[in-house]
């Protein structure tokens, strides 16, 4: 009991620390953010923050994994009672686009913008957006059960959604404009190419 109760309080130091972590990254940007000031911020001791996280590319790690399950629960609670699978996947464009639009102190750092930055942080450890990959490749497989697609790989077909939408990200990064406007061309182009005549 003694044993849980440890770990209960260190998971929810983790995730307040998280918090305060994610408003820091969004203020200031990855390369700006140190420890002693994270540690500042959350009243703690820098050794009591290295306890929790021991370097800050395990933070922004785990920042990644906390705004990606913030994203999911909200794709799915905006997903719940629709059942065409062409609104839900409209519904994870809009809230993927709404995320980059709404953290752009972060997307436009010199370094956590880069994407290279997030593949050599991720390298070891499990991709943390695998849960929108898994469930984009189920919106997928039932879109196929409805029309023929060009790709076989439900899987295979979510990574070259993702990777679509990062085009407009990229180009909106480099020339502006509203992205949330791209939304509804995003799946019209994409589906263009995946669906069979």
């Amino acid at each position: 009991m003694k044993k849980l109760i440890k770990q209960k309080v260190k998971d929810l130091k983790r995730e307040l620390v998280l918090e305060q972590a994610s408003l820091y990254f969004e203020e200031v940007g990855f390369e700006a953010v140190t420890m002693a000031e994270l540690a500042k911020r959350c009243g703690i001791s820098v050794g009591a923050l290295y306890k929790l996280f021991d370097s800050k590319d395990s933070l922004f790690y785990a920042y990644v994994e906390h705004q990606i399950s913030i994203l999911y629960a909200s794709i799915l609670e905006d997903s719940a009672g629709v059942d065409d699978f062409r609104e839900k996947l409209q519904i994870v464009i809009e809230k993927k686009f709404e995320i980059f639009c709404s953290k752009s102190k972060i997307i436009f750092d010199p370094i956590a913008g880069d994407p290279l930055f997030f593949t050599k942080l991720s390298k070891k450890r499990e991709n943390p957006a695998k849960l929108i990959y898994d469930y984009t490749a189920t919106l997928f497989a039932g879109l196929r059960s409805t029309q023929a697609l060009r790709v076989e790989n439900d899987m295979q077909l979510s990574y070259l959604f993702h990777n679509f939408l990062l085009g407009f990200i990229d180009h909106w990064l480099q020339y502006g404009g509203d992205l949330r406007e791209e939304s509804k061309s995003a799946l019209s182009l994409f589906l263009l190419g995946c669906i069979k005549e």
